[in-house]
């Protein structure tokens, strides 16, 4: 069974609903607006994207050739493509996905992989699809924020809909053990969340 984080309930138009949908297009909203100062050009993936409203606002930069977004539930990705039919639109996990390496100048993820019982191994499927000099961006809950107390109700259904939170620290050191360097940081949303902007490293060539 798939964890919907995208929605309070099984009611979209509930007032709860509608507000969580306002918050969480505010938080995009000024998310894509770091990436396009940053880096927002060629072909680029929101990993884990929900209802990917995030992706139907990067695809209207001028230096976007497509915009793909991908998820593992399909009812998000329908609630996506009604609301915009032009999204090329994945069904795939996270973990595995179904793109070949360097595939993505740009692959982003917002409030997702804190959720995986081993989140690394999501970052490290991020940056394999991500060209090489091309960039990864990974935001989680921030545990200087807000979400303190996560962890004093990680095992209650509330801390668990939350998810783990980070430390910049370990987001980053989670990036550069993928082959990831971290150039950029944001946090946002009242600092509920942290990100991180990384580069994805040239391989070295090991000489025989």
């Amino acid at each position: 069974m798939t964890m919907r984080t995208w929605r309070l309930d099984d009611n979209e138009k509930s007032a709860w609903n509608r507000t969580y949908e306002f918050l969480r297009r505010r938080v995009n909203t000024r998310l894509v607006a770091f990436l396009e100062r940053n880096t927002c050009a060629g072909d680029t993936l929101e990993a884990g994207s929900g209802t990917a409203y995030a992706a139907s606002l990067i695809a209207r930069h001028r230096g976007v050739r497509l915009s793909v977004c991908m998820d593992l539930d399909h009812d998000a990705l329908v609630v996506a493509r009604n609301r915009d039919p032009s999204l090329a639109a994945v069904v795939g996990d996270l973990r595995c996905m179904p793109f070949a390496d360097d595939s993505f100048s740009l692959v982003y993820n917002s409030s997702t992989v804190e959720h995986l019982p081993k989140p690394e191994n999501a970052v490290t499927e991020m940056a394999r699809v991500c060209k090489t000099s091309g960039h990864v961006f990974v935001g989680v809950p921030y545990v200087a924020g807000p979400l303190f107390f996560q962890p004093i109700v990680a095992q209650t259904t509330f801390g668990k809909w939350l998810g783990t939170v980070f430390t910049r620290g370990r987001l980053e050191n989670m990036l550069r053990v993928s082959g990831l360097t971290p150039v950029s940081h944001i946090r946002y949303f009242l600092r509920f969340f942290i990100g991180s902007l990384a580069t994805k490293r040239e391989k070295r060539i090991v000489s025989q």
